[in-house]
């Protein structure tokens, strides 16, 4: 990454972000360039993603939906701001890191815009984010399984992908949660995927 782009992320995220969740982003960042790094992925993509993925999150809920609903589904979009409107940001991500700061890499959009709920055929980039943001090292009071994931994560990605997912589903569930479709899909895509 650019010295100068660097700059711009850090002093956006500064400005942008709480101290707490600025320095998740920072700790998203470096687990995705570990992972990135052990599994022949883009490094500087993973740092920018892992950078940008919450880029959104202290955004005004009602600036998501302005956002949102220029977007071709609309109604998706609805539901989520109905039902679960904290899942907004990684959409909003997106849009934030093409207007702010001119990414066009449809990898790294793709992993800020898929970190919350996934999506069928993730790439690699795309997998990385969704772990790092999951088990990252500041995250570990808040879920007591990070710390073994982000070690199984190191030997195989894809095993450490399903089990953040299934860790997701789980704690919805377990709180009586409504579950977006996209994260259903999702699920029911990896599951089936190798039978």
């Amino acid at each position: 990454m650019s010295k100068n782009l660097e700059k711009q992320i850090f002093d956006y995220l500064c400005r942008h972000l709480s101290p707490a969740r600025f320095e998740h982003s920072y700790n998203v960042a470096m687990l995705a360039i570990e992972l990135a790094l052990k599994h022949n992925a883009k490094v500087m993509s993973a740092q920018i993603a892992g950078l940008l993925h919450d880029c959104a999150k202290n955004v005004d809920v009602k600036k998501f939906i302005s956002l949102l609903k220029k977007q071709k589904n609309a109604r998706f979009f609805l539901n989520i701001y109905k039902f679960s409107p904290h899942l907004l940001h990684s959409f909003a991500g997106e849009i934030i890191a093409q207007k702010e700061f001119n990414i066009k890499d449809k990898d790294i959009l793709n992993a800020i815009k898929n970190h919350t709920l996934g999506r069928t055929n993730m790439t690699k980039l795309e997998k990385i984010i969704f772990i790092a943001d999951y088990c990252s090292k500041d995250r570990g009071s808040k879920y007591k399984d990070a710390k073994t994931i982000r070690s199984l994560a190191k030997e195989n990605l894809d095993k450490a992908f399903i089990k953040v997912l299934k860790e997701k589903i789980r704690h919805l569930i377990y709180n009586d949660n409504w579950i977006c479709p996209k994260a259903i899909d999702t699920w029911n895509f990896y599951v089936c995927k190798d039978k």
